[in-house]
């Protein structure tokens, strides 16, 4: 028979695994109430905000509750689907308990940055597009992509030396800015326009939305925090912007 401790393990992971890699928190505990009641758990509770995770049941009387820590990793909508078709299998009662725990950990266990490079070939796409809406050439587009893709490869190196924090935004924005104006002479660019182009993959659309979701269900803590968090990405990407170009402002006139 299946232990308390295992039934909290499986809860506890399916959460934590959707918060880290960008899901919504409303995700997060009805996945969890999903599961518990197809577990046959009874009371059931979850409580998720942006930074972390409560859950309770009762089993035979015997009541259960873990209170966990969440910190929030890069954006991984795979790991969430792969959590929701897993939730989605228990609730059918198509998977046990101890098959879900060994699928949830097998997810988990799945090195960052396996996948990266088809999400860099990705990003530089969309830059390449975002500077065509703002009136970029064909040379201007390339740039753009190639900076993004420059960018991208930065941010792999910092997630697999685990230095990722906000100040990858920063730099990101830094190197978005510093690339185009730095190839303009030689080029001929359209600099705001693969600027533009090269900055709009920073931007926090995921948490403003997620904002905009938490905040119209009620859930003003949610919304509240990933709010803030989508303003302070948007005053990192603006603030590394403004840096390179100060900089090369300022060698300019040096020179």
């Amino acid at each position: 028979m299946t232990d308390r401790k295992m039934y909290m393990d499986v809860l506890r992971l399916a959460g934590e695994t959707i918060m880290e890699n960008g899901g919504e928190t409303y995700r997060v505990e009805e996945t969890v109430d999903r599961m518990g009641r197809a577990f046959g758990l009874e009371e059931v509770q979850s409580f998720a905000v942006p930074s972390g995770l409560i859950i309770s049941f009762r089993l035979n009387g015997d009541s259960e509750s873990s209170v966990l820590r969440v910190r929030r990793g890069s954006t991984d909508l795979e790991r969430v689907d792969q959590v929701n078709q897993i939730s989605r299998l228990v609730e059918a009662g198509k998977m046990d308990c101890a098959r879900a725990l060994e699928q949830l950990r097998e997810i988990r266990s799945r090195k960052t940055g396996e996948r990266q490079y088809p999400t860099i070939l990705a990003a530089g796409l969309s830059a390449a597009g975002f500077c065509l809406m703002f009136g970029g050439a064909w040379m201007d587009w390339i740039v753009s992509a190639g900076t993004v893709a420059v960018q991208q490869l930065f941010f792999l190196w910092m997630r697999r030396k685990n230095l990722q924090s906000m100040m990858t935004v920063v730099l990101g924005a830094f190197l978005a800015t510093l690339i185009p104006q730095a190839l303009q002479p030689v080029l001929g660019l359209n600099q705001e326009a693969v600027i533009a182009g090269a900055l709009m993959p920073l931007l926090p659309g995921l948490a403003m939305t997620n904002a905009v979701q938490d905040a119209l269900r009620g859930d003003m803590i949610s919304g509240v925090s990933h709010f803030t968090q989508a303003i302070m990405t948007a005053g990192l990407v603006a603030g590394g912007a403004l840096t390179a170009t100060t900089l090369l402002n300022v060698m300019g006139g040096v020179l």
